[in-house]
């Protein structure tokens, strides 16, 4: 099970809620904005964090980077117990929400920490964000929508450049054991590299990861710098393994599975979403390749 944690301030108005491992944030100020909202079993954690930082005051917006099940499983929930929250995130991401087969998805994979049984609660999007746009939080700070596509095609990445504070959820990856980060181009590899090289410019102070510890200063900009050498080298794993055994994807993401997910004990991604996901990764390899 994901463990209990504290609310983590990270900078004077800046917070971690919920587990490191699926965590949710929280920008506050004059209209206080939460990013991302886990999965249905953290809501009444991320709800509690909230009351004990905020009192009787709450979030304005929950800003969602994409809508897999992971990064907004929790946002139905929050909008009951909240109701004058307002949803944001793209229009790729209102559109499928629009549609029953990825709900029943979101639904099936919010399973996988409640002993089996299925909870979620449906929502919809509130407000459209769109790269480019920019949310006054307070007088003196901002939010930037940054379109980050490449890990899915809903992809928000968001940066407060007053705190020099970077969200960019799943665009850079995922940590995995020591240095090792997991490249998510589950969509289009060229996209995904070209939105990593595209944050990668950013001025960052905090880099606040959407699974796994935060990072400050030069710590942040090396894992950026690491994130795009481990896409290379990923990409680079993968044309090897089609050259090796064709379209044997069995054998292929056996390897991969063996190597980045079978060592990693405790609380990790399901099996069953690792794969779909891989799986999605080596085609879009592979369609770079024909």
């Amino acid at each position: 099970m994901l463990c209990e944690s504290e609310p983590v301030r990270i900078t004077s108005n800046f917070y971690r809620l919920g587990p490191v491992a699926i965590p949710s944030f929280l920008l506050d100020g004059e209209h206080p904005v939460m990013f991302d909202a886990g999965l249905y079993i953290l809501g009444e954690h991320y709800w509690r964090d909230i009351r004990r930082l905020m009192g009787e005051r709450r979030p304005e917006y929950l800003f969602l980077s994409h809508v897999h099940f992971d990064h907004c499983g929790a946002a139905g929930f929050l909008k009951r117990v909240m109701p004058e929250l307002k949803i944001a995130a793209s229009g790729e991401a209102d559109e499928i929400l629009k549609k029953p087969s990825a709900v029943q998805l979101i639904k099936k994979f919010n399973a996988f920490a409640l002993d089996g049984k299925a909870y979620f609660e449906p929502f919809f999007i509130d407000h459209v964000l769109a790269g480019g746009d920019a949310m006054q939080v307070s007088k003196d700070l901002t939010v930037q929508i940054i379109k980050t596509p490449g890990h899915t095609r809903d992809m928000l990445s968001f940066y407060i450049p007053e705190q020099k504070i970077l969200l960019p959820s799943e665009a850079i990856g995922v940590s995995g054991l020591g240095d090792y980060i997991f490249s998510e181009f589950l969509t289009d590899y060229q996209v995904y590299l070209n939105s990593l090289k595209k944050l990668a410019d950013y001025d960052v102070e905090v880099l606040a990861l959407a699974h796994g510890a935060y990072c400050t200063g030069d710590e942040a900009r090396a894992y950026m710098r690491r994130a795009i050498e481990y896409t290379l080298r990923f990409r680079e794993k993968i044309e090897g393994l089609l050259k090796m055994y064709g379209d044997n994807y069995e054998k292929i993401t056996s390897v991969i599975k063996k190597e980045e997910y079978d060592p990693i004990e405790g609380d990790k991604q399901p099996e069953e979403a690792y794969l779909i996901n891989l799986r999605a990764k080596i085609n879009a390899v592979k369609k770079i390749l024909n």
